[in-house]
């Protein structure tokens, strides 16, 4: 074996043995768990796979079974219909899901990412360098993805009324093209996918305007992972384990991105690696390695910005506030020290 192997599966063991619960006897079969991601298998998603090859899950006594979604909204919808026990949704997403379905909330357990990457996404040469730019533009994005939900919190930041957008339905997978035919002035999603998508169409990194969300007055949290709070009191112990192996991937793929990537590579064997390093990469360092995380550790949520977060979705979505409570908890956090981030 490669030294640089013997050394990455002991970096693994070490981390294993440092914080990851085990819940189950061995003599206990494992507790099936059905999960679904956000989005496709790439880069910014590879973290999941990482906790199944590394060992974390089977080490916590977790047999986890892992899917993709079509959108935020998509899994919300699938966690909450019981078809899967846990999920990752875009935070404010869910908050404006449980407003509009009480009877089927939804709770987060760990929060993935300190700022959602939700963006609107052109090129130059469109007439769009800020927000107030987009009156009267179409913009092109599928129906459940979090950057469309939230739209309406991000005009309402910006002083856009959302009914002179023009919005242009389509599937995820014509969206950047529908930009570069120009059929659409601009396109909405994870920035990530987005970025990926143009460059893959040979899109110069110059001839794109990206408008984040985060840098337009929504500072919002961003992935979060979700479940029913009925399966969180069934199985908190199976619920502390996935959130301690979501956090040892985060670390994992920021300390050997190649291995997260590798890891992915069961699930989508086509992948680019160059492309998908490039995506995770970005996912770790603006979205979740935020300066804040890097200060404080992962999933690190203060009431201020917690609240902040819920209330101007759901008053933009025009739904009832939740409390906090219903929302939120770190009951299922393993302790600080392990959510801190090498700098």
């Amino acid at each position: 074996m490669h030294w640089k192997s013997v050394l990455r599966l002991g970096a693994a063991a070490l981390m294993l043995s440092a914080f990851v619960p085990v819940e189950r006897a061995a003599a206990q079969a494992p507790l099936p768990i059905r999960f679904i991601m956000d989005w496709a298998f790439e880069g910014a998603q590879a973290i999941w796979p990482l906790g199944e090859t590394d060992g974390c899950y089977a080490h916590a006594g977790l047999a986890v079974r892992i899917d993709r979604s079509y959108g935020s909204a998509d899994a919300l919808t699938k966690v909450a219909s019981g078809a899967y026990d846990v999920g990752v949704s875009d935070f404010s997403t869910m908050v404006g899901f449980d407003a509009q379905h009480p009877e089927k909330r939804l709770i987060a357990i760990f929060m993935v990412s300190d700022v959602a990457p939700m963006s609107i996404v052109t090129l130059k040469g469109n007439g769009i360098t800020k927000p107030s730019d987009l009156k009267g533009k179409s913009i092109a994005d599928g129906v459940t993805e979090a950057s469309r939900v939230m739209f309406p919190v991000f005009a309402k930041a910006n002083h856009i009324d959302p009914k002179s957008i023009n919005w242009v339905t389509t599937s995820y997978a014509l969206r950047q093209q529908l930009l570069v035919q120009h059929r659409a002035d601009a396109v909405a999603g994870h920035m990530f996918t987005i970025l990926t998508g143009l460059r893959a169409l040979g899109v110069k990194d110059q001839d794109i305007v990206v408008l984040r969300y985060s840098q337009w007055g929504v500072n919002f949290y961003g992935n979060a992972i979700v479940t029913t709070p009925a399966w969180a009191a069934a199985h908190p112990a199976a619920a502390k384990a996935f959130v301690a192996c979501a956090a040892q991937s985060i670390k994992s793929s920021r300390a050997d991105p190649k291995g997260a990537i590798d890891a992915l590579k069961k699930y989508n064997s086509l992948l680019d690696e160059k492309t998908e390093l490039a995506a995770l990469a970005f996912s770790n360092s603006i979205a979740i390695g935020t300066p804040w995380a890097m200060k404080h550790g992962l999933s690190d949520v203060t009431h201020a910005r917690l609240e902040h977060t819920v209330t101007e979705a759901t008053e933009a979505l025009g739904v009832p506030t939740p409390p906090l409570a219903d929302v939120w908890t770190d009951k299922y956090l393993p302790p600080r020290k392990d959510l801190m981030l090498a700098k």
